[in-house]
C-alpha cells in the first residue's frame, strides 16, 4: 500500500484543490493552489485552454460525439494518475483480478489497467478475436475466475436478455463478484433495479474525457443507491447550483488546463445521503431539441421516463426544426405493433402532465415503433446518437409528421355553420383540454389566444383541428381547406370571434376578407396591408380621444415601467433603482402562466438572469403591480374607481417607460392588438396622472415608448426626398406617415401604429402627455457584470450556426451594436431628462464598426477559419443543418437589411440628451471574447 499512497499523494500535488466543493462548502481541508502552482507544462495554448507543448500530448482521446462531432482532447501525462487513484478500496478489499470489457482506446478502458498498477488488482481482457457480449462475458468471468467486472450498459442488457437457463447462470456469476461497475453510458433503470434485487453489488461509474474518471470504484454497501454516482473527493470538483432550479452542474479542473471545465450534464443530488456527494444525471444541457418555434425540449426527461417501462428497450426523441417532437421506440421483445403503440401512448398521456406544453407528445401518431430491419445508431460506448437516428429513420419520421398533419381529431366539434363562434370555441376547448394552459380554459370571444398562453405547438394543433372539422363537414372542399387553414391562419385571426369570421368567409369563398385565406395573409397585397395598418391606427386614436379625466394630487419622480421581466427592462430597473432622483419604481407585470411565480419573483428572477443585483435599500424603491394596461384603454370605470390599481398608480406616477413587447416574428399585425391596447392604456394612465394633480411639479407626464429599427427598414432616398434627410444621410429622428417604411411583419407594423398613435397624442394632448418614441437598434449583451447575451436572439444564433457549419458568413457594411446595460443607462437618461425631449429619438451606438472586423473577432474566439463563406452559401448550409430554427425566415428576408448597416439611424438628437450615448465607444474584441465564453459556459456553444 505504500505504492498506492505515493500515487495518491502525487495526484494531490497535480490537482489545484484536493477537495470536493458543494455550494461553497468544503468536505475536507483543501490544498489551495498558488499563483506559482505548475499547472501548465508548456508555453503554447490550444483552443481548449490546454498547453500544446510537447509534454502535454502523452495521450489523445476523442470526445464521444454523442451530441456533436468528435474532437481530439490532448491530455497531460499526469492525467493517467487520476485513474490510478480512482478507488475507495482498502488493502484488505483488493480483488485478485477483474475483467474489463472496455477497449483500451476508451477512457473507461484505462481504469482497469491503471488500478492494476496502483493497487495490484490484476486486470483481464477478452481476446482480440472475441467481440464482448453477454454470453462471452459470463464465460470469461468463469474462465479468468474474476472477482470484479467493469463493463458498459449494452453488455448488461445483452446478458439479462439471455435465455432463462443461461440468464440464471449469468445472474449467479454476477452475484458472486465483489462489484460490477457499469459506465460509459446510462443503464436502463429497470435493469439496474433487477441487478440490485438479485443481490448484485452494482456500482454506477462515470467519467469525462477532459477530467478522467470522477466516480470512485468501491465495494458498495447497503447505504449506496445504485441510481446515483458517488463523486470523488480528491479532484477539486465543484457542484454549482443552476439558477432557478434545484439541480446542479459539475465544474472540474483538468490537469494542464488554465481554465475550469464545465461538464455538460445536468445533475440531481441524492438528499438521502448527506454525508457523501452523490448525484444522478438528468440529461445533457447541450442535448436539447430546438423546435421550429425556437422553444427547447430536453429529450432525456421523456426518454428516461419511457425506458423505465420494462417493455421499452430504447426511446429516442427527434424533432429539431419541427413544431413538435416525435419519439422512436424500440420494444424489449417481439410485439404486436398496434398494441405496443397503444401501451406507449398510455404512458405518454400520463407523462405529458409533467412536461412543458411545447415538449409534449401530442398524438399516438407521434410514436414510431422501430421496424425490425433497422437498428438504433449508437456510439462506441453505447450512447444513442440522436442525429444519426433522425437520418436513419427519416422516412418514418416524415410519414409520422404527415400523419399528424392529416389526422382527424375533430370528434364532437364538427362545425355548425349557423353558429360558427360556438363551433370554434368548442374546438379551442377541445385542444385546450389536452395541450393548453389552464388560463385558456376560461376565455372570452374577443380574448387574444396568444396573450392567454397559446404557443406554436398549440397553434398548429388548433389549425389541424380546424382542417379536420372543415374537411369532414365539407368533404368537397377538403383539398382547399387543407391548403388554407394553417398556423398562419390562426396567427392572422387570434381570437375566437375573428377565427369564426374568417372560417365563415373561407366557406363562403368571398374574395376579400379579414384573413380567411392564408394566401392573402401570407402574401398580402400592398394596398390591403396598408389599409389594415391605417385602420388599426384609426381605431386606437379614436379610443384615446373619447376619454376624459378627473383630477387629484400626486408626487413626482415615480416611474412606472412595463417589460421589467425582459433583459433591457431588468437593466432599466437597475438603473432607476440606483438613481437618487427616483423615489419609486412601479413594475407593471402582466399575469404569467401558472408556475411562473408572483410579479416580484418574476422581476427578481429577471434581474438575477441578467447578472444584476440591487441592495436592500434599492429594492425598497421597487413595487410590483400585476395588471394588464390594455384594460385601461376603454371605458371610465378604472378612472372613477379610486381603489383601483389604475387610480393608485395615477396618483403617484411622473414617468412611464413602456418596454413590454413580444419578440415574435411570426405573428401578424392583428395578433398585436393587445399590445396596441396596452399602449392606449398607458396613454390614459399618463393623462390621468397629469390631470389628477393640479400642483404637479413635473408638468406633463413623460411616456417613453421603445420602438425598433425594424419600423424604418424600408427608408430610402425616395423617403428622404419626401421627409428630408439627416446631415449624415441616415434615417432622421422623425415620424413617417407611410406604413410602407416598416418591415412587412406584424412586429414592426404594430410598432409603427404605436409610433403614429403617440404622434397624434403629442399634437392633441400636448398639455397632458409628453410622448417620446425611441427607436432602438441592435443591442448586444452587457459589458459589465455576469449577464449574458440572450441566446434566443439572432446574433447568438448566427454565431452558433457558424460554429456548426464551420465558418462565418461574409457580411458587408457596418454594425452599431450597443451593450444592453449601456442602452438601459441611455434610456434612463432620456426618460429623466430635465428639459423637453424630442418626440422621436434613436438609440444605437454612434460608433459603427465594420462587420468584417466583428466576424474576425468571433472567428478568432471560436477557432474558425478567417476566410468567410458567401452569405447565400452560408445560409443554405445553416438551413440544411437546422441551425437557424425559428429565425430562418428572419435571416432570409430581413437580416442583411437590418443588421448590415443598410439602415443607419441618425442619433444627433439622442446624443444631445444622453451623456452615456455621447461617450459610447465600439464593441471591443475583449467583450466579444466574454460573450463567447459565457455562451460556452451555458452550453450554447461547444
Amino acid at each position: 500500500m505504500t505504492e498506492v499512497l505515493h500515487w495518491q499523494e502525487f495526484l494531490h500535488e497535480t490537482i489545484p484543490d484536493g477537495s470536493l466543493d458543494f455550494d461553497g462548502k468544503r468536505l475536507q481541508q483543501p490544498t489551495s493552489p498558488t499563483a506559482e502552482s505548475p499547472l501548465h507544462l508548456g508555453s503554447r495554448l490550444s483552443t481548449n485552454g490546454t498547453d500544446s507543448g510537447t509534454n502535454v500530448g502523452a495521450l489523445i482521446l476523442h470526445s464521444s460525439g454523442t451530441t456533436g462531432l468528435p474532437k481530439p482532447i490532448y491530455l497531460a501525462p499526469r492525467y493517467i494518475l487520476g485513474y490510478a487513484a480512482c478507488h475507495e478500496i482498502s488493502e484488505n478489499e483488493v480483488c485478485s483480478r477483474s475483467l474489463s470489457t472496455l477497449p483500451m482506446y476508451h477512457g473507461f478502458g484505462l481504469l482497469a489497467p491503471c488500478l492494476s498498477l496502483s493497487i495490484g488488482m490484476t486486470c483481464c481482457f477478452p481476446p482480440a478475436s472475441v467481440i464482448p457480449a453477454g454470453r462471452s462475458t459470463v464465460d470469461l468471468l468463469q474462465l479468468f475466475k474474476a472477482e470484479a467486472l467493469l463493463t458498459v450498459p449494452s453488455i448488461v442488457e445483452d446478458l439479462l436478455s439471455l435465455p432463462d437457463d443461461e440468464k440464471i447462470v449469468a445472474v449467479n456469476s454476477l452475484k458472486a463478484l465483489s462489484f460490477v461497475a457499469v459506465g460509459g453510458g446510462a443503464l436502463r433503470p429497470d435493469l439496474g433495479t433487477h441487478l440490485v434485487e438479485n443481490k448484485i453489488k452494482l456500482v454506477n461509474h462515470y467519467g469525462v474525457t477532459e477530467i478522467g474518471a470522477i466516480a470512485s470504484i468501491f465495494h458498495p454497501g447497503p447505504d449506496y443507491d445504485h441510481r446515483y454516482l458517488r463523486l470523488r473527493e480528491d479532484l477539486g470538483l465543484h457542484l454549482q447550483p443552476i439558477k432557478g432550479s434545484e439541480r446542479f452542474k459539475l465544474i472540474g479542473y483538468p490537469v494542464g488546463w488554465h481554465t475550469p471545465f464545465e461538464v455538460q450534464d445536468e445533475l440531481e443530488r441524492n438528499q438521502d445521503n448527506p454525508s457523501r456527494i452523490e448525484v444522478r444525471i438528468i440529461g445533457r444541457m447541450d442535448d436539447v431539441i430546438v423546435l421550429k418555434s425556437g422553444e427547447k425540449v430536453m429529450p432525456r426527461l421523456v426518454e428516461t421516463a419511457l425506458m423505465a417501462d420494462p417493455q421499452i428497450q430504447t426511446a429516442v426523441c427527434v424533432g429539431s426544426g419541427a413544431f413538435e417532437i416525435i419519439v422512436v421506440v424500440e420494444p424489449s421483445s417481439s410485439v404486436q405493433v398496434n398494441d405496443f403503440k397503444r401501451h406507449v401512448w398510455d404512458l405518454v398521456k400520463s407523462l405529458n402532465e409533467t412536461l412543458d406544453q411545447h415538449a409534449r407528445i401530442s398524438s399516438i401518431n407521434a410514436i414510431i415503433v422501430k421496424p425490425p430491419g433497422k437498428s438504433i445508431p449508437r456510439s462506441d460506448k453505447g450512447s444513442v446518437m440522436r442525429r444519426e437516428v433522425a437520418d436513419l429513420f427519416r422516412e418514418e419520421i416524415e410519414a409520422a409528421y404527415a400523419e399528424l398533419d392529416n389526422e382527424v381529431t375533430a370528434g364532437d366539434t364538427i362545425t355548425d355553420t349557423s353558429d360558427m363562434v360556438t363551433s370554434v370555441q368548442k374546438m379551442v376547448r377541445a385542444v385546450a383540454t389536452n395541450l393548453f394552459s389552464e388560463s385558456l380554459l376560461d376565455f372570452g370571444e374577443e380574448d387574444d389566444l396568444f396573450e392567454r398562453g397559446m404557443d406554436s405547438l398549440q397553434c398548429v394543433r388548433l389549425a389541424r383541428l380546424l382542417n379536420s372539422a372543415l374537411s369532414e363537414k365539407h368533404a368537397s372542399r377538403e383539398a382547399k381547406s387543407r391548403r388554407l387553414v394553417t398556423k398562419e391562419f390562426v396567427y392572422a385571426n387570434p381570437s375566437i370571434r375573428r377565427l369564426a369570421q374568417a372560417v365563415t368567409q373561407l366557406l363562403s369563398e368571398q374574395g376579400e376578407n379579414t384573413g380567411g385565406s392564408t394566401e392573402s395573409q401570407d402574401t398580402p397585397g400592398p394596398d390591403s396591408r396598408l389599409r389594415n395598418i391605417r385602420a388599426l391606427l384609426g381605431d386606437c386614436v379614436r379610443d384615446i380621444r373619447a376619454q376624459t379625466m378627473p383630477r387629484t394630487p400626486k408626487t413626482p419622480f415615480t416611474v412606472a415601467i412595463t417589460g421589467a421581466t425582459g433583459n433591457l427592462g431588468a437593466n432599466v430597473v437597475a438603473q432607476l433603482a440606483s438613481n437618487p432622483l427616483v423615489k419609486k419604481i412601479i413594475c407593471l407585470v402582466r399575469e404569467g402562466n401558472s408556475g411562473q411565480g408572483t410579479p416580484e419573483q418574476r422581476v427578481r428572477t429577471a434581474l438575477g438572469a441578467a447578472g444584476l443585483s440591487l441592495s436592500p435599500q434599492q429594492w425598497e424603491k421597487v413595487e410590483f403591480e400585476q395588471c394588464d394596461p390594455g384594460h385601461w384603454a376603454k371605458g371610465t370605470n378604472c378612472f372613477q374607481d379610486t381603489q383601483s390599481s389604475f387610480s393608485r398608480i395615477a396618483d403617484q406616477v411622473s414617468h412611464i417607460i413602456h418596454l413590454a413587447w413580444p419578440m415574435d416574428f411570426h405573428r401578424t399585425l392583428e395578433s398585436f392588438r393587445p399590445q396596441l391596447r396596452a399602449t392606449q392604456g398607458l396613454i390614459q394612465l399618463a393623462r390621468a396622472a397629469r390631470l389628477r394633480g393640479a400642483g404637479a411639479v413635473t408638468g406633463r407626464v413623460r411616456l417613453v415608448f421603445a420602438s425598433s429599427i425594424a419600423v424604418v427598414r424600408s427608408y430610402s432616398d425616395a423617403q428622404g426626398s419626401v421627409y428630408g434627410r439627416s446631415a449624415t444621410g441616415a434615417v432622421p429622428e422623425m415620424g413617417f406617415h407611410d406604413p410602407c417604411i416598416a418591415t412587412p411583419m406584424g412586429y414592426a407594423e404594430a410598432k409603427w401604429v404605436c409610433e403614429q398613435m403617440l404622434a397624434q397624442v403629442s399634437q392633441e394632448l400636448r398639455d397632458e402627455v409628453e410622448p417620446v418614441v425611441v427607436r432602438i437598434g441592435q443591442l448586444s449583451g452587457p459589458e459589465s457584470g455576469e449577464g449574458a447575451w440572450k441566446t434566443a436572439e439572432h446574433i447568438p444564433a448566427l454565431v452558433k450556426a457558424s460554429q456548426i457549419v464551420g465558418g462565418l458568413p461574409a457580411l458587408e457594411g457596418t454594425a452599431s451594436w450597443l451593450p444592453v446595460d449601456r442602452a438601459a443607462k441611455s434610456l434612463t437618461e432620456i426618460a429623466l431628462h430635465a428639459a423637453d425631449v424630442p418626440l422621436f429619438l434613436h438609440l444605437e451606438n454612434p460608433v459603427r464598426q465594420p462587420l468584417a472586423d466583428i466576424c474576425a473577432f468571433f472567428a478568432a474566439e471560436l477557432g474558425l477559419p478567417t476566410r468567410t463563406i458567401p452569405f447565400e452559401e452560408w445560409m443554405q448550409q445553416s438551413c440544411d443543418a437546422g441551425a437557424l430554427r425559428s429565425l430562418e425566415g428572419f435571416f432570409r428576408d430581413h437580416f442583411q437589411a437590418l443588421a448590415s448597416g443598410s439602415v443607419v439611424l441618425d442619433t444627433a438628437r439622442a446624443l444631445a440628451v444622453s451623456e452615456t450615448l455621447r461617450s459610447s465607444g465600439g464593441v471591443p474584441q475583449q467583450l466579444i471574447a466574454k460573450y463567447v465564453a459565457r455562451w460556452r459556459k451555458e452550453g450554447f456553444l461547444e
